[in-house]
């Protein structure tokens, strides 16, 4: 509880701007904070660090965290919305017949703008401190790294947008788009830097493990390099990741989904949350919203049987069993659960998210939990080695690489694989270890087919596959009945529009024209 005063100052001054309409909006408060010379000390500084943490995921997880699912996985083939007839402007989302005015969309923007002018006012602040150099610039590449994954929040959601490096006077608050090419130039010069100073995770004390290290850099710059395509770059920086030793793979699957596993040895970047009586609101929510309300949760985010015919495929039952919760089975690592209610005349699939599940003995009474939300772990280093390597055509460290994560849950490997037949096992393999964390859709957008098209355009669409096993192959009992959320998901996936989303239109008026739309909306 140390760091709360911290957290809640932080709060405090982002709740100046809380109701601001649009990004421009908002006003100078950094420079205010600035002027009272909050950073005169160490513990000062280093608080104001720590309490940006929280922006990633916490200042509103009706901003943050729910759309997060909605846009990484519900509009994907991994997930539905899930409840029956509930909040439309995310169906609208997850089903493609959203527009400009989404206020889901709006509020998600907003919000990392938010955070962003955060980060910025605390790097000003503590630039100009007279702590110590070396104690300054860490601090300093422990936000660029927090900025930098904001601005990938932000690129691969809406491509060209505005990038705002400095808190904004009173005259500089209207931007143009900057093209994704140099925002993510942006993005790999703050990482960079930030890991020519960050410590390793193992040089931290137990009660600060939770702070960004060379590794969470070097894996962010890594997924940054598969985004951009640089292979050669991810594959560097994921081996030396890798041979580190600062990380391993949890023995057991389902041990990185306890409740009580904190900065694990699988864990590279985490958020925190910490729930007690006196603080009760700083839990963690999401897994009450993930959850049907015969568990007391609100019974949203509900995964697809296409991603569980996919673990069984493999006949992957460990991740398939840690991964989805499904109507009638045991509910894994919760003894008190034994026949899984899923609820489904509220429920579009009768399963739910186990990944983010509370065990019934773990629980709280307001619904809010000490469960973390991880967001870089070793596992996804591995297939994202497997994946660069093989798109440069090194089939054995491609193989090496998506053995080690298919070992864990006792899948063998097919070390013969090749070329493309390699490719797809690999990004399988990604399907499956990395399902409902939040990168299903990003993944599909920027995958390419052998003819050079995103992925998801064959997947989504009117002839897409997900499309078609839905409308004319799948015979759940529970999707096929249960019509509230419609059948047909995918099918208005208009390729060229839909691989990005609408910029607000809020943003677009207050820019006089500044900022311009995306194709198609």
């Amino acid at each position: 509880m140390k760091h709360l005063k911290y957290i809640l100052l932080v709060l405090v001054i982002a709740g100046m701007s809380a109701c601001k309409k649009t990004f421009l909006d908002q006003e100078p408060y950094g420079n205010a904070i600035q002027a009272n010379t909050f950073y005169n000390t160490v513990d000062e500084a280093s608080g104001a660090t720590i309490a940006c943490y929280k922006y990633i995921d916490f200042d509103d997880w009706w901003q943050t965290q729910w759309w997060k699912q909605v846009g990484g996985e519900a509009a994907s083939d991994n997930e539905w919305i899930g409840i029956n007839g509930g909040q439309g402007t995310a169906v609208q989302a997850a089903h493609y017949t959203l527009n400009a005015e989404n206020d889901r969309i709006e509020a998600h923007w907003i919000e990392i703008y938010k955070s962003i002018y955060i980060f910025n006012a605390t790097i000003e602040g503590i630039q100009k401190s007279q702590i110590d150099d070396a104690t300054k610039q860490k601090l300093i590449a422990e936000i660029k790294f927090l900025r930098a994954f904001q601005y990938f929040e932000l690129v691969r959601n809406w491509g060209a947008i505005p990038l705002i490096t400095k808190t904004l006077g009173p005259q500089e608050n209207t931007y143009s788009r900057t093209s994704a090419a140099d925002v993510y130039n942006f993005i790999k010069q703050d990482l960079n830097s930030a890991i020519g100073i960050l410590p390793n995770k193992s040089q931290y004390s137990a009660t600060d493990k939770f702070r960004v290290s060379k590794g969470a850099a070097q894996a962010l710059l890594a997924k940054i390099d598969l985004y951009t395509e640089d292979w050669a770059g991810a594959q560097n920086l994921t081996s030396q990741i890798i041979s580190s030793g600062e990380y391993n793979l949890e023995t057991f699957f389902g041990n990185i989904w306890q409740t009580t596993n904190h900065n694990g040895p699988e864990s590279i970047f985490e958020i925190q949350y910490q729930y007690s009586t006196q603080y009760p609101n700083l839990g963690n929510i999401f897994p009450t919203t993930s959850m049907p309300g015969t568990e007391g949760g609100w019974g949203y985010f509900t995964p697809t049987s296409d991603l569980e015919n996919a673990f069984k495929s493999q006949a992957d039952s460990v991740r398939l069993n840690w991964t989805i919760m499904r109507q009638g089975f045991p509910v894994a690592g919760d003894p008190a659960n034994t026949s899984f209610n899923a609820n489904p005349a509220q429920c579009k699939s009768a399963r739910y998210n186990r990944k983010v599940y509370v065990p019934r003995g773990e629980r709280t009474p307001n619904g809010r939990f000490s469960k973390d939300h991880i967001y870089l772990r070793l596992a996804d280093v591995y297939l994202m080695n497997a994946e660069a390597a093989a798109m440069q055509q090194q089939s054995a460290q491609a193989l090496q690489s998506m053995r080690a994560v298919r070992n864990r849950v006792g899948l063998t490997t097919d070390m013969t694989l090749t070329g493309w037949n390699l490719i797809n096992a690999v990004r399988l393999e990604r399907r499956l270890e990395m399902a409902l964390e939040g990168d299903r859709l990003y993944d599909i957008r920027r995958w390419k087919d052998q003819s050079g098209q995103p992925v998801i355009n064959s997947i989504l669409g009117p002839n897409g596959s997900f499309v078609k096993y839905n409308m004319q192959q799948s015979k759940d009992p529970y999707e096929t009945k249960n019509l509230n959320e419609p059948q047909n998901k995918g099918a208005n996936f208009i390729a060229g529009t839909h691989n990005l989303w609408p910029i607000p239109s809020k943003e677009i008026i207050a820019s006089n024209g500044k900022i311009t739309q995306n194709p198609g909306y």
